[in-house]
């Protein structure tokens, strides 16, 4: 074995779960300011950090910290490791109300991910290395937007291809020894090529950028149906059982919503409506992004553990469905404006989220002890 595979120190590993702490309360505190912003009373008023920062928590505090942590153990590059640290501390000033600490942390996490796939880009020059290098530096840019104060919006739409670059990235990585048609490369380079198109229109200090918010989107529609049409999971005459299929109908259901997402906030923008009007970024973030974190929990979550997974039970497809549902839900309650709808959505999917842990926690196996020496 390379000494550089070996280098997953023991040091950091061992201080895995403590960074996971910082995730949890990310995902925990921003779940909650989303639940106050919704009208549930679960927060006392001088805790208003997680309300105030809920978007950033969910997307650098714990989407940042996640990605980071799967690819520092992936890329086995001791820089690597700084990302999801820096990440959890991002968290942790959050928390504190120091916003611009946070933000400070949050810029470091993704600029040191973004070195780290540099570096493995410069040894492997491929494609999907680089489309997740993208999406590390749009976290980065993001953060330095919205320390820049510039409108959320725009904020939004680099951290919204954040997630979505590494998705795509980490499907085409996945799938790199199926071979592409010329056209279906052609097809996905013209797409991500479009989204960062429209990504550094946002950025450029002008007041409005109806079309750039359009072609983020439309970006994102035509990303989800390449995915359908191209996807390793979306591929007829393959058996699939136990988590391959549970993996699969994850992937097919969060490309469906990306699709939806994408067609309305296409509509959105032809209205004037503002890029992160809560309907169709709420369908991405939500519908997509988590039907991305259910399907590959199970593939990620033993490999980073080092704990084999028991096959999935008759329940583990619910939480998915339930998330599914409040997405459903939620739409429609951002589409007809009735905050009753939008409230009930969001605890289904705060439920969602949380019976999935559960779920994840009772299929993984402790380790087995080591033999005592004869």
């Amino acid at each position: 074995m390379r000494k550089a595979e070996s280098a997953r120190p023991r040091r950091f590993a061992a201080a895995v779960p403590l960074l996971a702490l910082g995730a949890a309360l990310a995902l925990i505190s921003g779940l909650a300011g989303g639940l106050v912003r919704m009208g549930w009373p679960l927060l006392p008023e001088r805790a208003l950090a997680p309300v105030a920062l809920h978007g950033a928590l969910m997307v650098c505090g714990f989407f940042g910290f996640v990605i980071s942590l799967e690819r520092a153990a992936a890329l086995h590059q001791r820089l690597a490791w700084a990302a999801p640290a820096l990440a959890a501390l991002g968290t942790l000033a959050a928390l504190a109300l120091q916003p611009g600490a946070a933000a400070l942390a949050w810029l470091a996490a993704g600029l040191v991910l973004t070195l780290a796939y540099a570096g493995v880009l410069r040894r492997t020059p491929v494609l999907h290395v680089a489309v997740e290098g993208a999406g590390a530096l749009c976290w980065a840019g993001g953060t330095l937007l919205w320390m820049l104060d510039r409108p959320f919006s725009v904020v939004v739409a680099w951290w919204g291809s954040f997630l979505v670059l590494t998705i795509a990235g980490e499907r085409r990585e996945l799938a790199r020894f199926v071979p592409l048609s010329a056209g279906a490369r052609s097809g996905y380079l013209a797409v991500l090529a479009l989204q960062a198109t429209a990504l550094v229109v946002l950025a450029v200090p002008w007041h409005d950028h109806p079309l750039a918010a359009g072609a983020w989107w439309a970006s994102m529609a035509l990303l989800a149906l390449w995915l359908l049409r191209f996807d390793l999971a979306c591929r007829a005459g393959i058996n699939r059982a136990g988590w391959a299929l549970h993996t699969a109908r994850c992937l097919r259901l969060g490309y469906a919503w990306l699709a939806l997402a994408g067609g309305w906030g296409v509509a959105n923008a032809l209205r004037g409506m503002p890029l992160d009007a809560p309907g169709p970024l709420h369908m991405l973030l939500l519908g997509f992004v988590f039907a991305m974190v259910f399907g590959h929990a199970p593939i990620v979550l033993p490999a980073l553990l080092r704990r084999a997974i028991a096959a999935p039970s008759g329940i583990t497809l619910a939480p998915v469905l339930v998330m599914s549902a409040g997405v459903a839900l939620r739409g429609l309650g951002d589409a007809l404006g009735a905050a009753p709808l939008r409230a009930g959505a969001g605890a289904l999917q705060a439920l969602a989220i949380l019976g999935f842990a559960a779920v994840m926690l009772t299929r993984l196996r402790r380790p087995s002890p080591p033999l005592s020496a004869r």
